[in-house]
């Protein structure tokens, strides 16, 4: 992307109000228009601008959707790993003296940090759990039902739904970013060379370089 020393709410600011003016202002037309830079000129850069801006908009927009998907996942896998923590606690006091299941629950390992691997070893664990019946009865004691051991395996499952969306909505944002980049650019361009000539075609009229705010 170019560098433009304005903010971006100033430099669209800047661009309408001199595509406006050539396209408004009769004498400001008429000079622009001897100079190659007649009505269906200008229009181009109307174009340009419109794009611009729409692109401007969208990226705005696609970036709210994405943190609005991090806030949905940061707050579920929170949610999800509170329960999972419980259960492990309790699930290595109940099976303190079998080591199979210490194994295969991995209850002697850490807690990983990570998503990716705290999602395997949640998963697995709850995945083990509910279909072993023996265990379901030794985490009665605590009040672990099955329906509580699915609950909790549901929300490690849309933790990895939501982290799925998180991931779409941040390649979305940057795409729109991309977007927008090269649509300013484009501008930028247009406008580059506009000034350059509204600059010679209204030399003589230093008024109306101020209405163009132009005035060099």
């Amino acid at each position: 992307m170019s560098t433009i020393s304005t903010s971006f709410s100033n430099f669209f600011a800047e661009a309408e109000l001199l595509i406006t003016n050539a396209l408004e202002h009769p004498e400001i037309a008429a000079a622009l228009d001897a100079l190659g830079y007649d009505v269906a000129a200008i229009q181009e850069g109307q174009a340009l601008f419109d794009v611009a801006r729409a692109l401007y908009d969208a990226q705005i927009r696609e970036y709210g959707e994405q943190h609005a998907a991090t806030q949905a996942f940061l707050a579920a896998s929170q949610q999800a790993d509170k329960a999972y923590a419980a259960h492990r606690r309790l699930a290595k006091v109940a099976f303190k003296s079998d080591p199979q299941r210490q194994t295969d629950l991995h209850l002697n390992d850490r807690k990983p940090q990570a998503f990716n691997p705290w999602y395997e070893q949640a998963r697995h664990f709850y995945t083990a759990l509910v279909s072993d019946t023996a265990a379901q009865t030794q985490l009665a004691r605590f009040k672990i039902t099955l329906e509580a051991l699915s609950a909790a395996q549901a929300q490690v499952e849309q933790t990895m739904s939501l982290k799925t969306a998180q991931k779409q909505e941040t390649g979305e944002a940057q795409e729109a970013t991309q977007q927008r980049d090269a649509a300013i650019d484009a501008l930028d361009e247009w406008l580059a060379d506009f000034k350059v000539v509204a600059c010679i075609a209204l030399d003589d009229t230093p008024q109306l370089l101020e209405a163009l705010n132009l005035n060099v």
